[in-house]
């Protein structure tokens, strides 16, 4: 498999640890996009009518054959959706420009209506959880390693190769997309699988688009309260979500004066920023909050290093490591008085 993110290969993977062959293109992009990309018209299942793409709506128009989307012989959907799959042969320009509109038609829809959202969500669930045990082992497995490898060949490109690319994505976009489907694999739940695999179905088919989706919907990506020193690179990041017990953490501030010194504290209610509030102390055991009157306990067990991490209350900062970071830190300030 090779390590790219295009919906053609992110797709190829599933249906490899599914069993079976992936579905022609238009099927193949109705499958996991469904009304979204293709309009499905009325026929009597038998009767080849030729596909065709409307600027109005900005979808595919086609019948169904013998249980199949009919694409015919038409090269302009042909290449239309050889782009929009990433397996194009051709660089048609007006195909290219058509695929764009495409996908800023989807993804606005999709920032607008987070039903939409769900629904592609859902229509990844559906596939997805319908896979053996054993094969959905083996899919989890594959899309490890696929993140894995997409961050490796990322970093291994030059960047007039970047740029050179047939189907280019913007260094932000591609570490974002990547980064959120390895937060959600290394939940190790049903749910946290799915949810990483439709990260790579949104990033693989909307390309630099999907910046409008991680923008909108993106919380593990945004670092909160993380103290740990890294690189901010993309094979860091995964390195450190992976690998969290090979880190020390570390504190650059010089507020000693705090109790947990640069700490967020958001309401548990509302989400409002506690530290904003006026008369807030973080040597306080609770603090209720001003805007709805929520009581929250100023815990260390409560501290997580990103908004996704306390969503799915997982690996909250380990107070030890977090003193011993501050200890560390007043010593280097003594040590230069």
């Amino acid at each position: 498999m090779e390590a790219e993110l295009r919906f053609g290969i992110v797709t190829g993977l599933f249906y490899r640890c599914a069993g079976r062959p992936a579905p022609r293109q238009l099927d193949l992009l109705n499958e996991w996009f469904g009304g979204l990309v293709i309009c499905e018209e009325e026929s009597d299942g038998n009767t080849k009518t030729p596909p065709y793409f409307s600027e109005e709506d900005l979808r595919i128009h086609a019948v169904r054959y013998h249980e199949r989307l009919y694409s015919g012989a038409d090269e302009i959907i042909a290449q239309l959706c050889g782009r929009l799959t990433g397996l194009a042969r051709g660089n048609r320009e007006k195909q290219r420009k058509n695929a764009v509109l495409v996908q800023k038609h989807v993804c606005r829809r999709m920032c607008e209506d987070y039903s939409l959202f769900e629904y592609v969500i859902a229509l990844a669930g559906s596939a997805v959880l319908e896979l053996a045990d054993e094969e959905l082992n083996t899919f989890y497995q594959e899309l490890l390693r696929f993140v894995i490898d997409l961050a490796y060949a990322r970093e291994e490109m030059s960047e007039s190769e970047r740029d050179g690319e047939p189907f280019p994505v913007d260094d932000e976009i591609f570490d974002a997309v990547v980064y959120n489907a390895a937060y959600q694999l290394n939940l190790e739940t049903a749910e946290g699988l799915v949810n990483g695999y439709t990260w790579l179905l949104l990033g693989s088919f909307l390309r630099n688009e999907a910046g409008r989706i991680t923008r909108r919907f993106d919380s593990s990506f945004n670092e909160v309260n993380r103290m740990p020193s890294e690189e901010p690179t993309l094979l860091s990041k995964l390195d450190y979500l992976f690998f969290p017990e090979d880190y020390e953490f570390t504190y650059d501030g010089d507020d000693f004066e705090s109790r947990f010194p640069d700490i967020r504290w958001q309401c548990d209610q509302c989400g409002a920023v506690l530290n904003d509030q006026e008369g807030f102390d973080d040597h306080y055991e609770a603090w209720q909050c001003r805007r709805c009157g929520h009581i929250n306990p100023l815990d260390p067990r409560r501290i997580y290093e990103n908004n996704e991490d306390a969503f799915n209350d997982r690996m909250p900062m380990a107070e030890d490591k977090m003193k011993e970071a501050l200890e560390r830190r007043k010593k280097q300030q003594n040590h230069k008085r």
